[in-house]
């Protein structure tokens, strides 16, 4: 099989924790060609996308891990597989990835539909489950955002579009009604930007649980928790994961949204749970394969490269 990965420069990935790093080397060890994509070199000839696409030979060495032995102009349609595994912000030139992969014909398997990376925004989604979330705002006006917070005893307040914990703020009561004023006024960029507002989970203080899912089904978790002295549990932001099992919460979020993830498409994902409450769907580049791997001893990159052969 013919795997084309669309995603970040090669130089820049990190083998040691690089979750499409492991996909690309669980393809190469099953004996599957393997090609990196620039996301910039996409384009279409009337309505077939093409690329220039590089031939890579993927080593078990973090020292070396690729080696470049062609590159060549291509139709994606030649592929058997196509990856979006660029990483976040989902910004404009990700988008128009997006429309151009639309193009893709049927026989190609592409991971995942790029209809839903571009409608499912990773925060938002995780609205379309009511039920297992926390209490939320979604906002750019300072006046709905103090009203929500007057409810509530400490809000998270995260851009829409963020990623890697950036750009997350914390308010309690403690704080003066100008300094209040002035984080609001900061997360919105003076009311330009929406923000997700979301009452405060004290669980958070425990980690907040990644749960990689494949075809609707869970494959297994990581817990994330934080640095010392730092707040937010994200890997980008000096966390550390730790091993993690999925309880019977866990697992009814993952029932809930098993049919749906099916059906629009989404073969990878990953979900973002504190203290039983739905926080994200991740479904651009979701990682934690490598530490889950790592944790369970169990080939899980080889496992789903498994299921796509079928």
């Amino acid at each position: 099989m013919r795997h084309a990965f669309v995603m970040d420069p090669l130089e820049g990935v990190k083998p040691h924790k690089d979750t499409t790093y492991l996909l690309m080397l669980a393809a190469r060890e099953r004996g599957h060609d393997v090609f990196y994509i620039d996301p910039s070199t996409l384009h279409l000839r009337h309505d077939e996308a093409w690329a220039s696409v590089t031939n890579v030979d993927v080593c078990d060495d973090h020292d070396c891990p690729f080696e470049s032995l062609s590159t060549e102009i291509v139709s994606l349609a030649t592929m058997d597989i196509v990856w979006i595994r660029s990483d976040p912000p989902f910004d404009r030139g990700y988008f128009y990835v997006t429309l151009l992969l639309d193009y893709l014909p049927d026989r190609v398997q592409i991971i995942n539909r790029p209809a839903t990376v571009r409608d499912w925004n990773e925060k938002l989604a995780a609205l379309r489950y009511p039920r297992f979330t926390p209490h939320t705002l979604v906002s750019r006006r300072a006046v709905d955002i103090q009203a929500f917070f007057s409810a509530h005893e400490r809000i998270t307040i995260k851009p829409v579009d963020g990623h890697g914990g950036k750009g997350i703020i914390f308010l309690d009561h403690s704080l003066s009604a100008e300094d209040q004023q002035s984080g609001i006024e900061r997360a919105t960029r003076g009311g330009r930007h929406w923000v997700v507002v979301q009452e405060y989970l004290p669980a958070a203080r425990d980690g907040d649980k990644r749960i990689l899912l494949l075809d609707g089904q869970p494959l297994g978790a990581i817990l994330r928790v934080h640095a010392e002295d730092v707040e937010l549990n994200n890997l980008d932001q000096g966390g550390r994961a730790i091993n993690a099992e999925l309880d019977d919460k866990d697992q009814e979020i993952c029932d809930a949204i098993s049919e749906d993830l099916v059906a629009h498409g989404v073969r990878f994902a990953g979900i973002d749970v504190i203290g039983g409450m739905l926080i994200e769907v991740n479904i651009t580049s979701p990682t934690g394969l490598r530490e889950m791997s790592d944790f369970d001893g169990i080939k899980y990159h080889h496992k789903i490269i498994e299921r796509l052969e079928r």
